[in-house]
C-alpha cells in the first residue's frame, strides 16, 4: 500500500504559509505571561502550529490516495440465448432442454475451480441469471441481438477481468449490428456452442406480405406473400386470407376474402404468391393469412401472418374554380384526374362571370345544396387556381366562403395572373395570411425549400436529402407578382423565393445574379404554405406557371416527380382528417409483429394550433405481460417521441398526459397490437456459419454442448495483478474539522486554566 497527497497548487505555497505559521507561534511562544514551564510552553507551540497548519492545508484542498495492489480471479461470462426459437425441437429434444442439460454437465463445476462464473440470458436484451434456476418459461423472446448481448455484457463486466465468455444459442441473429463485427473487438476468447441443427427439419414459412398501408374502398389492393418450406417441394397447400372485422366490442367476425391452393417451392427457394383484394369496409381492416399447416412440421408459428390495411373512400369530390382557361388548370386537372380515386370536375370562368359547363346561378345553388346536406355524396376539397377575379360573381364567392366555412372543407390555392387581391382577402379566414398581399409586376422567380419543406410531404420530392435538394436546384423558375406575403402564425412555410439565384422581369430582361449555395436556407418571399388547424388544412401557393415543372422538365428529359408529388401529395394531405386535440399521442403502427420497435409520438399545440415546445410528455403504457411509464424526448416543432424495446404479443393500451410548468396541458390515449408472430420463425435452423465466424474472430471455439468441457479446459485463465487506488478528500470533511476544532480547544483551554488568556 503507498500514500500520496495532492494540493490544488503547488507545493512551494502551502509549505511557505506553514513555515511562517510555525515561526509565528514559536515567536508568540518565545515568553509568555505568566511564566510557565519550559514542556507546557513547548507544548502549547506544538498544539498552535498544529492548528495552523492543518488549517492553512485544507484552504489548498488536500486528497490523500492509497494505493493497492490485489489479485483479480478472472471471470468468464455465460450467455443463454432465451429466444422464442430455443423452444423449437429439431428432433425429440427441444433446444431449451439442450440448454439444460449442458449447464449440467462437469465443465461448470470445472470452471467455478478456476474462474468466477456470471450468468446472463438474452434475447433483445441482456439480464442476470442464476444458471441454477434456468425455468422453461423463460424461452420467449421475442428476437435475437447477438452482438448487442456481447456489448452489454462488456459493460456490465466493466470492473471484473473478463477472461473469456461462452455462449449457448442457436444463432438466430435478427436484430442489433452484426456479432461478428462486435467480435472483433470483444477482446477475450468466444466459446459459441451451437444449439439445434444446421440441416433444418421440414417446414413451411409464411416469410413476408408486401402491400399498401392505405387503400381505396372498392379499389384492387394488389397483395404479394412470400412462402418458403423445407422438405416439401411440390407439395400442395392452402393459402388463404381472413378479413377480420369488429362488429362491437366484444364480437369479431371475419369472412374469407381469398382462398388459393399453391404449391409450395424448393427447398432453400421463395415462392412469391401475387393476387389482389377488394376492401369493402372504410377504416383500419385487419387480414389474416394462413397456410394449412402440414404433417411433419416443426412449427405453425410461421404459417400465419397478420396485416393492416386502412382503407378510405374511394372516391374523393373535387371542385376545382379557374379563373380562365391557363396551362396551370389543364395540368392540375390532369394529375388529379390519373389517380382514379378523386372524382374531379371543373368549373373555367367566362368574361361574363359565368362559366363555361354551367351558370353561377346553378353553381350558387349546388354549394347550397351541399352546404344543407340534400346533396348526393360530399364535396372533399375546393381548389382555386387564377380565382377569383374581378368580374367572378359576389354571390357565388359568397356561397362558396360559407361552403367552406360551415363545412370546413380543405382549400387549395394556386395564384395566378388574372387573380384579385381584394376578392381574394374576402377568403382571408381560410387562408394562411397574416395580412393582405401587394400586387406587382409579374417576374420570374426560382424556389427553394425552407427548412419544413426538405421534409413536409408535399415538397419532399425523394427520400433522401441530397436528391431531394439536387431537383430542387433543377427546377425552372415560377412566375410572381406578389410583395408583402407575410405568413400566418402557426403555418408553415415550405418554399420562398431562392433571392441568391436573382429574379428576371418578364418584360424588360433584367436579370440579378447571385450565388447559388447549395443546400442553404433562401430566406426570400414565403410562396409555399401550408396550415393545419382545428377547423382545416390549406395549401397555399403563390406563384403561378406550376406547370413549368412538368412540361419544361419532361421537355430537357429531367423526371416530373416534383411536379407530380407537390399536386397528388397536397390533395392527398389536405383531405386528409387529423384529430384537432392540443394533445395527439399516436404510435407509428396499429399492428406491430414480434421483434419490431415500438415508436410513440406525440404533437403538442398552442390554443391557436402552434406547435408548442417545452412540454413535458409522460405515457403509460399497459399490455398483457407488463405495464411501464414511458417519458418522450423533445424532438423539435412541437414534437416529442420515445422508442420501445420488443414487447411480447398481445393488446396494449397507452395513456399520456402533457404537461408544461406543473400546468397540464392535455391528455390522449391509444392502443396498439402486437401479433405473436415472431421475428425467431423466421428462421429456423442453427446458424452455424455465424457462430464459428464469432468464435475465430476472437481466438476461441466453436463446437457442441458434448465438447465444451475440452474447450473449458484449454481457457487461459490467470488471476491479475490490479492496481487500485481510493482517493480521500481532506478538506470539507468532519472528522477534519473535528481535530482542527479539538486541537484549538484543548490550546485554549490550558491557557484558560494558567491565565495566559
Amino acid at each position: 500500500m503507498n500514500f500520496d497527497l495532492k494540493l490544488s497548487s503547488t507545493l512551494i505555497y502551502p509549505l511557505l504559509l506553514i513555515l511562517l505559521a510555525i515561526a509565528f507561534t514559536f515567536f508568540i511562544y518565545r515568553t509568555t505571561t505568566p511564566p510557565v514551564t519550559n514542556w507546557l510552553r513547548r507544548s502549547l507551540a506544538v498544539l498552535r502550529t498544529f492548528a495552523l497548519a492543518l488549517a492553512l492545508l485544507l484552504l489548498f484542498e488536500p486528497v490523500l490516495t492509497f494505493g493497492l495492489q490485489r489479485l483479480q480471479k478472472p471471470t468468464v461470462a455465460v450467455l443463454v440465448d432465451r429466444s422464442a426459437s430455443m423452444t423449437l425441437a429439431d428432433s425429440a429434444i427441444v433446444r431449451a432442454d439442450l440448454v439444460r442439460q449442458a449447464l449440467s454437465l462437469p465443465w461448470v463445476k470445472d470452471l467455478e475451480k478456476r474462474a468466477e462464473i456470471a450468468g446472463f440470458s438474452f434475447s433483445d436484451s441482456l439480464r442476470r441469471m442464476n444458471l441454477d434456476t434456468l425455468s422453461p418459461k423463460a424461452f420467449n423472446g421475442d428476437g435475437s441481438d447477438l452482438g448487442g448481448a456481447l456489448l452489454a455484457t462488456k459493460k456490465m463486466l466493466a470492473e471484473r477481468h473478463l477472461a473469456a465468455a461462452i455462449m449457448l444459442t442457436d444463432g438466430a441473429q435478427n436484430m442489433g449490428e452484426s456479432p461478428v463485427r462486435v467480435a472483433e473487438q470483444f477482446g477475450v476468447p468466444i466459446i459459441t456452442v451451437g444449439i439445434g441443427s444446421s440441416q433444418g427439419v421440414r417446414d413451411v414459412q409464411l416469410s413476408d406480405i408486401v402491400t399498401n398501408e392505405i387503400a381505396y374502398a372498392e379499389t384492387q389492393l394488389p397483395v404479394e406473400v412470400s412462402i418458403s418450406s423445407l422438405g416439401y417441394a411440390g407439395r400442395r397447400a392452402r393459402l388463404r386470407i381472413i378479413e377480420e372485422g369488429a362488429d362491437t366490442d366484444t364480437t369479431r367476425q371475419s369472412k374469407a376474402a381469398h382462398d388459393q391452393e399453391i404449391i409450395l417451392p424448393a427447398d432453400n427457394t421463395q415462392e412469391i404468391v401475387r393476387f389482389n383484394l377488394v376492401p369493402h369496409k372504410l377504416g383500419l381492416n385487419r387480414y389474416v393469412a394462413q397456410i394449412d399447416t402440414l404433417a411433419g412440421e416443426l412449427t405453425k408459428a410461421n404459417n400465419r401472418r397478420t396485416f393492416y390495411v386502412r382503407v378510405l373512400k374511394n372516391k374523393l369530390k373535387l371542385w376545382i374554380f379557374a379563373g380562365a382557361p391557363s396551362p396551370d388548370y389543364v395540368f392540375l386537372k390532369r394529375a388529379l384526374e390519373a389517380d382514379k380515386n378523386f372524382q374531379i370536375q371543373g368549373f373555367v370562368q367566362q368574361p361574363d362571370g359565368n362559366f363555361y359547363s354551367t351558370s353561377a346561378a346553378e353553381l350558387i345553388a349546388a354549394l347550397t345544396r351541399i352546404r344543407r346536406e340534400e346533396a348526393d355524396g360530399s364535396l372533399d376539397g375546393v381548389i382555386m387556381v387564377d380565382f377569383p377575379r374581378r368580374d367572378s360573381n359576389r354571390r357565388l364567392l359568397e356561397a362558396l366562403l360559407q361552403q367552406l366555412a360551415k363545412n370546413r372543407q380543405p382549400f387549395f390555392f394556386l395564384n395566378g395572373p388574372g387573380v384579385d387581391l381584394a376578392s381574394l382577402w374576402q377568403f382571408r379566414s381560410v387562408l394562411p395570411l397574416a395580412a393582405a398581399p401587394l400586387q406587382t409586376s409579374e417576374r420570374l422567380v426560382y424556389i427553394q425549400p425552407e427548412l419544413a419543406g426538405l421534409s413536409h410531404p408535399l415538397t419532399q420530392f425523394s427520400e433522401t436529402l441530397e436528391d431531394n435538394r439536387r431537383i430542387w436546384e433543377e427546377l425552372p423558375p415560377l412566375f410572381c407578382n406578389l410583395i408583402n406575403v407575410q405568413p400566418l402564425a402557426g403555418s408553415q412555410v415550405l418554399a420562398a423565393v431562392d433571392n441568391r439565384r436573382g429574379e428576371q422581369s418578364t418584360g424588360e430582361i433584367s436579370v440579378r445574379p447571385g450565388p447559388s449555395r447549395r443546400g442553404s436556407s433562401p430566406g426570400g418571399l414565403p410562396v409555399m404554405l401550408a396550415q393545419k388547424s382545428a377547423e382545416r388544412k390549406t395549401v397555399a401557393i403563390f406563384a403561378y406557371g406550376l406547370w413549368r415543372w412538368h412540361l419544361l422538365m419532361q421537355g430537357v428529359g429531367k423526371t416530373t416527380v416534383a411536379y407530380e408529388t407537390l399536386v397528388r401529395s397536397a390533395v392527398r394531405w389536405m383531405v386528409t382528417a387529423e384529430d384537432a386535440k392540443l394533445v395527439r399521442i399516436t404510435s407509428n403502427k396499429e399492428i406491430y409483429r414480434g421483434g419490431e420497435s415500438v415508436e410513440l409520438a406525440a404533437q403538442i399545440y398552442h390554443e391557436d394550433y402552434r406547435p408548442r415546445a417545452g412540454a413535458q410528455v409522460r405515457v403509460q403504457l399497459a399490455g398483457p405481460q407488463f405495464s411501464q411509464e414511458v417519458i418522450l424526448q423533445e424532438a423539435g416543432d412541437g414534437l416529442y417521441r420515445a422508442t420501445l424495446q420488443v414487447l411480447g404479443g398481445g393488446e396494449y393500451q397507452f395513456r399520456g398526459i402533457a404537461e408544461q410548468s406543473g400546468r397540464k396541458i392535455g391528455e390522449d390515449s391509444g392502443r396498439f397490437t402486437v401479433e405473436p408472430f415472431s421475428l425467431e420463425f423466421l428462421n429456423t435452423r442453427l446458424n452455424e456459419p455465424l457462430l464459428r465466424q464469432m468464435a475465430q474472430a476472437t481466438g476461441g471455439a466453436y463446437g457442441t454442448p458434448d465438447s465444451l468441457e475440452n474447450f473449458v479446459a484449454r481457457l487461459p485463465l490467470s488471476s491479475i495483478s490490479r492496481h487500485e487506488t481510493f482517493d480521500f478528500a481532506l478538506w470539507g470533511r468532519t472528522p477534519v474539522l473535528l481535530v482542527l476544532l479539538l486541537v484549538l480547544g484543548v490550546e485554549w483551554f490550558v491557557r484558560k486554566r494558567q491565565g495566559m488568556l
